[in-house]
């Protein structure tokens, strides 16, 4: 298929070493029922075959177009190239180890037009990878959509939930974007929470839709017990990056005498320290030194709490585990 010179829609896809679920990323885009899209693919440098499958998929359909960059820049550069290179009236993200259900371009952006909003966003089904399975979602399902802001942003805005808006794919108006000047920050964490809290401090509302229709590969699998092999692969999150971007966003708030932005991001920053010392334990312990991993959560008694969540969270999965999505969001799968 060719591509449209104005795309309703320009996906982004920023890779890195991932090839192994690249094409199935890129094939949900393809399937599409909006069909007037703009596939752009940043391969940030990896060192696997995935830009021959970007090509091979693109001798196929026209609407993909493959950018390489020199050296791998990290996720916002790649996303900030694409967002300049866009020409859709919206711009969407997937990851290169995610994925689409089939409508889902078509319902989000049906839901912002219903609701007047700028931003699109969507229950998110989280996927084992490992397990090639779903084991939930990111909030239960059946609820209606509704319209949210940064009340609502900040009122799900912990890092230790089971939920947090920073993991949510948005759709944005490209004008909207550009309008403001928003970009991604230059960090390798917690990048698409930060971009989120720029649109919603700009005066951006968001339809949230009930339906989970993004796929999301979580970084290690409560089923499978393993660690995605995609991009950095295991250990992908070092919340010492987190916290300078934190630090960063900080200082302006400061500068600027929001208090109510410097309040909520001082409860961040405290909880990044709990994610850091809790992340130094595990891995630790995936490494076999024990007394190493014990030695770290006896240190830091804030990393108590988050780590009877997480042994609770993995008893009731064991115990009642989720129910199989419904058809119309039928899982891309791995394998065939």
């Amino acid at each position: 298929m060719s591509p449209s010179t104005s795309p309703r829609v320009t996906i982004a896809v920023p890779v890195y070493n991932s090839a192994s679920t690249l094409e199935r990323a890129l094939r949900s885009a393809l399937r599409q029922s909006l069909s007037d899209i703009e596939i752009l693919v940043l391969d940030d440098g990896s060192t696997d075959d995935g830009a021959a499958i970007v090509e091979r998929l693109a001798a196929q359909d026209g609407r993909i177009r493959l950018i390489r960059a020199a050296a791998n820049a990290g996720k916002p550069a790649a996303m900030n190239r694409m967002a300049d290179e866009a020409r859709g009236e919206w711009f969407a993200v997937l990851d290169a180890d995610d994925a689409y259900a089939d409508d889902r371009l078509e319902s989000l952006l049906h839901a912002a037009t219903r609701h007047g909003t700028e931003i699109a966003a969507d229950n998110i089904t989280y996927v084992d990878g490992g397990a090639d399975a779903v084991v939930g979602t990111a909030f239960p399902l059946g609820q209606a959509d509704r319209v949210v802001g940064i009340d609502d942003f900040w009122a799900h805005s912990d890092p230790h939930a089971e939920f947090d808006f920073g993991i949510l794919k948005p759709v944005i108006r490209r004008d909207f974007l550009q309008r403001h000047g928003l970009r991604y920050f230059d960090t390798a964490l917690s990048e698409d929470f930060y971009y989120l809290m720029k649109a919603f401090q700009a005066g951006g509302k968001a339809v949230l839709a009930g339906r989970a229709t993004y796929f999301w590969t979580m970084p290690f699998g409560p089923v499978s017990r393993a660690w995605t092999g995609t991009g950095n692969g295991a250990w992908r999150y070092d919340y010492r990056q987190a916290l300078q971007a934190n630090r960063h966003f900080l200082a302006d708030a400061k500068a600027s005498g929001d208090d109510r932005t410097m309040a909520m991001l001082t409860i961040r920053e405290r909880q990044y320290h709990v994610m850091k010392h809790y992340l130094d334990a595990q891995r630790a312990a995936s490494e076999g030194r024990w007394a190493r991993s014990l030695a770290t959560i006896a240190a830091h008694p804030s990393t108590y709490g988050l780590l009877l969540k997480r042994i609770t969270g993995r008893l009731r999965r064991v115990v009642s585990p989720p129910p199989p999505p419904p058809p119309a969001a039928a899982h891309p799968r791995l394998r065939a």
